[in-house]
């Protein structure tokens, strides 16, 4: 069938890009080190004998920290085009949470945004691969980070149950997303950051999908972005996915 074909040429596609990363990836570590290795010995001159010593130096953090983003989008795409196996477990959503927040409370801090927190007053037991669904909401609370930029800048987050099923909302107040952005936000390597990859947002759906999952998206122009990461309880992941079981003890001991 003509959709067969095509998930095929996709699949052989993403192999492929996935083998040139990796082939990519060698020098590219090789030309760090060395770069790492030329920024010591810069640093090393003494300041009278090299006057364009500072000039140098200056040269070589710029390829060091170009040479990094690289890999780091390398990494991104080797981990897009080869998800890696889950290791489910039984876990609280809103402990999750909560940790993924506290890791990035300094940070938020320091950039003056104020973070609001509501989680639901009861656990949410879900089904999942916590360092992945970390991973996944780290991307989106880096994205409304990036996106507040107005005087009084605010992030809340919030945990609950809709239409039978659990769920995180991050909103921001931030600039907001256009329309015709909008239909691209999930499309590899489409970014409106000067520094962006383009790959948080298409790895944070893949792994929310892997969880059986959706990711929803309302945002206004100068009003903010609220993204909504709707999940599975553990009977209704188990009824989607009969025989995925958790690879590790649930939390609390409940086989």
């Amino acid at each position: 069938m003509p959709a067969t074909r095509t998930r095929n040429k996709l699949a052989d596609l993403g192999a492929v890009a996935a083998g040139l990363a990796h082939e990519i990836r060698n020098p590219l570590n090789s030309l760090y080190i060395n770069g790492q290795l030329l920024e010591e010995l810069l640093s090393e001159l003494p300041e009278e004998g090299v006057p364009q010593k500072g000039d140098l130096l200056s040269l070589a953090r710029a390829n060091l920290k170009v040479t990094q983003r690289l890999n780091d989008t390398l990494s991104g795409f080797l981990r897009f085009a080869r998800p890696p196996a889950m290791e489910l477990a039984l876990v609280d959503l809103n402990r999750i949470v909560s940790e993924t927040l506290r890791f990035l409370e300094t940070e938020l801090a320091y950039r003056g945004i104020t973070l609001k927190t509501k989680l639901h007053p009861t656990p949410l037991p879900v089904l999942a691969d916590e360092k992945l669904l970390k991973q996944a909401l780290l991307n989106l609370l880096l994205n409304a980070q990036e996106a507040v930029e107005k005087e009084e800048k605010v992030i809340r987050v919030t945990t609950g149950v809709r239409a039978g099923r659990p769920f995180v909302r991050i909103r921001d107040n931030g600039r907001g997303i256009s329309p015709s952005d909008r239909r691209n936000i999930f499309r590899l390597f489409f970014t409106t950051r000067k520094n962006g990859s383009g790959l948080g947002l298409p790895i944070v759906r893949q792994i929310v999908r892997q969880h059986g999952g959706a990711v929803y998206v309302r945002s206004r122009e100068g009003q903010g972005t609220t993204m909504t990461v709707a999940l599975l309880f553990e009977e209704q992941f188990r009824a989607m996915f009969p025989g995925r079981l958790p690879l590790a003890l649930p939390e609390g001991g409940r086989q």
